[in-house]
């Protein structure tokens, strides 16, 4: 089940790069970062990510995934319209 809306996706042109080398699959991702498995995020982070599902939140959801040698950061801004695919040098 859904926890939160994604919004427009968007993709920094490294994370681009790292989908194309590994052949990630995109959709994946965001199925696991919209039904809360964040990935390899903190535990502070994984609690901030649980807090901003409240209705009364402005905070962003943020997952992070590694994909072979690279991370991968997914952000879903606090307004829910938006929803960015980047790497460690963007973030």
């Amino acid at each position: 089940m859904k926890l939160f809306e994604l919004g427009k996706i968007t993709m920094t042109p490294s994370a681009i790069s790292i989908i194309a080398s590994y052949k990630v699959a995109i959709g994946d991702l965001l199925d696991r970062h919209e039904k809360g498995d964040y990935g390899e995020v903190s535990e502070l982070d994984w609690r901030e990510n649980t807090l901003a599902l409240l209705p009364e939140s402005v905070e962003r959801i943020m997952s992070v995934y590694n994909i072979g040698t690279e991370k991968l950061w997914v952000i879903t801004d606090p307004d829910r319209k938006i929803t960015t695919l980047l790497t460690e040098e963007d973030f």
